[in-house]
C-alpha cells in the first residue's frame, strides 16, 4: 500500500484517530486537518513513530467552505488526488428534550454534525471523480437508526447525514461511497477510568481496521450501508 494517500477529516478525534492509525500502519501517507494545533501535536505524538513521516497533520477548518478548498489544494498539489477520504466528522451532544433545546444549540450540532460532512465531500468527491477507484467513507452513529432521548439534535443531524451522504452517491457514480454505522460506544485508552464498558462494544482498534479495509479494499460488491457490529441488534 506504500505511494497510497488518503485524507481522514476529523483524523484527530478520538474515533478519526483510530482510522490515521491502522491506515499508516499499512503503508500510506494520510493528511488530517483540524482547527486545533493541539489536538494535531496529540494525534502525532500518538502515532508510532516509524509511522509519523507518513502524517500530514495541517492546520484547517475543512467546516468552512473556504477552509476546505484550501486544504483540499494542498492535498492535490502535494499528492493529486488521494486514493480515499474518510469523514469522520461530527460531535455527541446530550442534555435536553428537544422542547427546550435552545436554537444556538441546535444550530451548532447541526453544523458540527450535518454541515460539516456536507461542506467536506462538497471539496472532495469532485476530486475523486478523478481518480479511479476513488473512495469516500463517512462515519455516523446509532442515532441515525433510532431516536436517542435527550439527544434528539445528534438523532435528527444523523439520520439527515444519512441521506445527504446516499444523495451524493447518487449523484456521483464515479466515486464508490459508503456509509459506515458504528452502533456501539468505540472504547479506547482515553476511555475514562470510572465509566462502565460493555463487553459488546467496539474497540477503537477495531473500528479503526474495519475503516481501513472497506477503504483500502477493491469494493466489489460492497453496499453503500455498511453497519459494525454486522449483527447488532439496533432497538436492544
Amino acid at each position: 500500500m506504500a505511494e497510497h494517500t488518503y485524507v481522514v477529516a476529523g483524523g484527530a478525534g478520538i474515533v478519526g484517530a483510530c482510522v490515521v492509525t491502522s491506515l499508516l500502519a499499512r503503508g500510506a501517507t494520510v493528511y488530517v486537518p483540524s482547527r486545533s494545533p493541539e489536538r494535531l501535536a496529540a494525534l502525532r505524538e500518538s502515532v508510532p513513530a516509524p509511522h509519523r513521516a507518513r502524517l500530514r497533520a495541517v492546520r484547517a477548518d475543512v467546516g468552512d467552505p473556504a477552509g476546505a478548498a484550501r486544504f483540499r489544494d494542498l492535498v492535490a498539489a502535494e499528492a493529486g488526488a488521494p486514493d480515499g477520504v474518510v469523514a469522520a466528522l461530527g460531535r455527541w451532544w446530550e442534555g435536553l428534550p428537544l422542547t427546550e433545546v435552545p436554537l444556538d444549540t441546535w444550530t451548532r450540532v447541526l453544523r458540527d454534525n450535518l454541515t460539516s460532512h456536507f461542506v467536506a465531500a462538497q471539496a472532495f468527491v469532485p476530486l475523486l471523480a478523478d481518480r479511479p477507484g476513488g473512495v469516500y467513507v463517512s462515519l455516523n452513529g446509532i442515532a441515525a437508526l433510532k431516536p436517542v432521548p435527550l439527544s434528539g439534535p445528534v438523532s435528527a443531524t444523523d439520520a439527515a447525514q444519512h441521506m445527504l451522504m446516499r444523495t451524493f452517491a447518487a449523484e456521483n457514480p464515479a466515486v464508490r461511497m459508503h456509509e459506515i454505522l458504528v452502533l456501539t460506544p468505540v472504547v479506547t485508552p482515553a476511555w475514562p477510568a470510572d465509566d462502565p464498558v460493555d463487553a459488546r462494544w467496539l474497540s477503537g482498534e477495531t473500528v479503526g481496521a474495519y475503516v481501513a479495509d472497506v477503504v483500502t479494499g477493491p469494493g466489489d460488491g460492497t453496499p453503500f450501508d455498511l453497519r459494525l457490529p454486522h449483527d447488532w441488534d439496533v432497538w436492544s
